[in-house]
């Protein structure tokens, strides 16, 4: 059983070396990947692990909804191999009998994910306290319509905030004053109760020479 068992592969420890786009889809990939745990001979001498090619990638998926998350070059990860000869499946994407008498082979590994890599500087965290999303680089959240939902309060932090669309007020339950802690600036117009602030005029007013004086409370 113990020698069986040796000529068979099941899980490892492997290293991505190469990563290529599958044939039907960019996003998704097929990888190279070297199994970090070698194997050895009856004398106990190394034996070094060949590279596996054209290994897919798990990924967490329901229909068309799935968390895309490619590995690069360096990741170390989990390998599974599977009992069978996957290659026709791989291939046709539908039930198919095994591609050779094969079992438990390198050439039928799948890549399960990360395991032993460095601090990411990018990442979705879950903790006791709330969920953190953290990027140095862009966030892009894409949509037909994007709702945020708060009980509280929405916070918006950043030196320069930029809005490219039309701004509402909607009628909802939360409609309210809008405060302004700075100066307003609009190349536009700007229109209060129905009234222009450009072009409105004042009655009671006698033509001259004089100013009005400021507006006041």
């Amino acid at each position: 059983m113990h020698q069986f068992l040796m000529g068979k592969a099941f899980i490892n420890l492997a290293l991505v070396v190469d990563v290529k786009p599958s044939e039907d889809d960019e996003d998704d990939v097929v990888l190279s990947v070297k199994p970090l745990v070698e194997g050895f001979s009856g004398g106990g001498d190394l034996i070094p692990n060949s590279l596996i090619h054209g290994v897919p990638v798990w990924r967490l998926q329901r229909g068309a909804s799935a968390v895309i998350m490619t590995p690069v070059v360096g990741d170390i990860g989990l390998i599974a191999m599977c009992d069978r000869d996957i290659t026709a499946v791989k291939k046709t994407k539908q039930a198919a009998l095994p591609g050779s008498n094969r079992t438990h082979s390198y050439s039928d590994a799948i890549y399960l994910g990360g395991v032993l890599n460095g601090k990411p500087s990018q990442y979705v965290k879950f903790a006791n306290d709330g969920i953190d999303i953290v990027s140095p680089l862009v966030v892009q959240v894409n949509g037909n319509t994007v709702i945020v939902n708060a009980d509280d309060k929405i916070s918006l932090n950043a030196p320069i905030i930029e809005a490219n669309g039309q701004l509402t007020q909607g009628s909802g339950s939360f409609g309210g004053d809008a405060t302004f802690g700075g100066t307003i600036t609009a190349t536009g117009e700007v229109t209060g109760n129905g009234i222009h602030l450009s072009t409105h005029k004042h009655g009671g007013v006698q033509t001259g020479s004089g100013s009005t004086g400021t507006p006041t409370n």
